[in-house]
C-alpha cells in the first residue's frame, strides 16, 4: 500500500480506491469488439480491416468474464492494415 506517514489509514484506503478507479478507466484498445471476437474483412488494395473499440480496462476485464460485447466504448472504428 502507500506508505506515507502523514496519511491516516482512512486516507490511504481512499488513495487505494481513487487507485483502483483509475487503473479501471485507463483505456484499452480491443480488436473485434470484445476479447476473443472474430472479425475481418479485406478492404482496398488487399488490405485486412478489422472493427475495434478503445474502451475501459475496467469493461475489457468485464468483456472477457462474460465472453460477450458489453456496448460501451471511448471510440470505436475500423482500422485497416
Amino acid at each position: 500500500m502507500i506508505n506515507a506517514p502523514g496519511l491516516t489509514s482512512r486516507g490511504k484506503r481512499i488513495t487505494a480506491a481513487i487507485a483502483v478507479i483509475i487503473a479501471f478507466l485507463l483505456p484499452k484498445n480491443v480488436e473485434c469488439g470484445y476479447p476473443g471476437g472474430e472479425c475481418g474483412r479485406i478492404g482496398m488494395f488487399r488490405q485486412v480491416c478489422k472493427y475495434y473499440e478503445l474502451e475501459p480496462l475496467g469493461f475489457f476485464l468485464l468483456e472477457r468474464l462474460l465472453d460477450r460485447d458489453v456496448g460501451f466504448a471511448y471510440r470505436k472504428g475500423e482500422e485497416c492494415h
